[in-house]
């Protein structure tokens, strides 16, 4: 397996690189920001959504029940200590995954459709949070949260007071997802504002995300054995 990893700001690239013998590849991007929600119905803060124009947002705010799609988590509100807890800025229902305390791990969201662009909020990422790409059984890409976390420039320590707003499209239409699971070994990963979307990658992101959604971005590519 060989990973090509790059972390942009400002349209700078400051690159690294593991290589090792390989076959196929795949490609991820991640950029992170997208537009926060104040007030609304009901009248509370809800987080972070996505600023991709025609995107499918699922936010969770219709029920404490799971939407249709979803297997696995839970929803919640407010925050449990040593359970899970809302993102900030986020008073609003959240889908949370851990190894129990009325959740579980891992939760999946199966699509109706092949889709190139994932988004969602997310607070206080960790190490032993990460998110897998799938095409029906195949998997296209893991990224952990301490990959999350670089892409933010923050730290993958669980501190609550950090909430990111994270966009993650395939780079080729051949790495189109059509599920997304989300993975925790220990209480919890917290998101919210789902947005899914057959968008392929803006341009602006290949020129290092300059204008675009927020100035940071995280290029992820894998080649599978």
């Amino acid at each position: 397996m060989s990973k090509i990893k790059k972390i942009y700001g400002l349209c700078i690239v400051i690159a690294t690189a593991t290589m090792l013998t390989t076959t196929s590849a795949l490609a991820f991007t991640i950029t992170t920001g997208g537009t926060l929600l104040t007030g609304g119905s009901p009248t509370v803060d809800q987080g972070y959504t996505t600023s991709v124009v025609g995107a499918t947002v699922i936010d969770f705010n219709s029920s404490l029940s799971l939407p249709s799609g979803y297997t696995g988590g839970a929803v919640k509100y407010g925050s449990s200590g040593g359970n899970w807890a809302s993102p900030p800025d986020d008073d609003s229902n959240f889908y949370t995954v851990g190894p129990g305390a009325g959740q579980s791990s891992p939760g999946t969201l199966t699509l109706g459709s092949l889709n190139q662009y994932f988004g969602f909020y997310g607070g206080s990422p960790d190490t032993y949070n990460s998110i897998e790409f799938w095409r029906d059984d195949t998997q296209l890409e893991v990224i952990t949260g301490t990959e999350l976390a670089t892409a933010a420039l923050v730290n993958p320590n669980g501190d609550q007071t950090v909430g990111v707003y994270w966009n993650i499209w395939a780079d080729s239409i051949s790495e189109r997802f059509n599920k997304v699971i989300f993975v925790s070994t220990s209480n919890a990963f917290e998101t919210d504002n789902h947005a899914f979307s057959a968008v392929p990658i803006p341009a602006a992101v290949w020129l290092f995300g300059c204008g675009l959604i927020g100035l940071i971005g995280f290029s992820k590519r894998k080649k599978a054995a």
